[in-house]
This record gives structure tokens, C-alpha cells and sequence, in this order.
């Protein structure tokens, strides 16, 4: 049934663009040092964020479901491919992302209005999230090829 399919790959896409569609202005604001607009920018990407692991769950399950109902081999290497790379995005989503817009967060409730606190200056400015940046954009064009080019298939 190519439905599921499409409801994966249409849930997949939303969880993509809920992921990093925020996540890039958000850091494009953090840059800015208002500590107001940082503060109201990341609660009200807040509700979004909370969305974005049931996407992906749901977005791997469809997945799932669409192998078995469309007769795929679960083990086919472009899915094995997929696999490593779907782990590798939660991980780094877990280990880096959140944990980051969560410090933000609590950073730029405590810090005065008038300029960041040194605290938040430094999360802001954060090294490892400027490779978490370019992790993200790359994983999805990675994610891209294998679905379409099926390479090792």
C-alpha cells in the first residue's frame, strides 16, 4: 500500500522542517544578543519542538509499516543506511539540540534585559552547535540521496 509511504515520507518531511526550520532562525536570533526576542522566540518555538520527536516517531513507524505493506526487504542496504543515519540524527538531536535550547532557555529567563549574561553569551556562542548545524543540513541531503539513488541496492 504506497499510502504509507507517502503518509512517511510526508511525516518525515514535517518533522525535518519542524526541526530545523526553527532551529536555524533560533539561532540566527540568539546571535542578535535581544535578550527579549531570544526569550519570546524560544517559548514560542517551545510547542513546536515538543512535536518534533512524536514526528519522528511516527515518521519512523509509517516507515516501518510501509516496508512490510509494500513488500520491501527490511534489510535492503539503502534502508540499513537509513537505519545508522535515522540513530545518528536522534542521537545528536538528544545529545546536542535540545539539551542546547533548553540552556538557552533557562539562560535568557535569568539574564538581564539589557545584554546577555556572560553564561548566556557563551551558550549562544557555543562551538559545538555551529557543527550541529552543519550536521543537520548535511544529514538531509544524505537522507535524500540514499531514498532516492538506493545506493548498494
Amino acid at each position: 500500500m504506497r499510502i504509507f509511504v507517502f503518509l512517511h515520507v510526508a511525516t518525515m518531511f514535517t518533522a525535518v522542517a519542524a526541526a530545523i526550520g526553527p532551529g536555524y532562525l533560533l539561532h540566527r536570533i540568539g546571535r542578535s544578543a535581544d535578550v527579549p526576542t531570544i526569550r519570546r522566540s524560544f517559548a514560542l518555538a517551545a510547542p513546536v519542538f515538543k512535536a518534533i520527536p512524536i514526528l519522528f516517531t511516527a515518521g519512523a513507524a509509517l516507515g516501518i509499516v510501509a516496508i512490510f505493506t509494500n513488500g520491501l526487504n527490511p534489510f535492503e542496504p539503502f534502508l540499513l543506511i537509513a537505519y545508522v543515519m535515522f540513530v545518528m540524527a536522534t542521537f545528536v538531536g538528544i545529545r546536542f539540540d535540545t539539551p542546547w535550547e533548553r540552556l538557552v532557555t533557562r539562560l535568557a529567563a535569568e539574564s538581564p534585559d539589557e545584554a546577555p549574561s556572560p553564561d548566556l553569551t557563551a551558550a549562544l556562542h557555543d562551538p559545538r552547535m555551529k557543527w550541529v548545524t552543519w550536521f543537520d543540513r548535511l544529514i538531509i541531503l544524505a537522507f535524500v540521496f540514499d531514498m532516492v539513488v538506493k545506493p548498494f541496492s
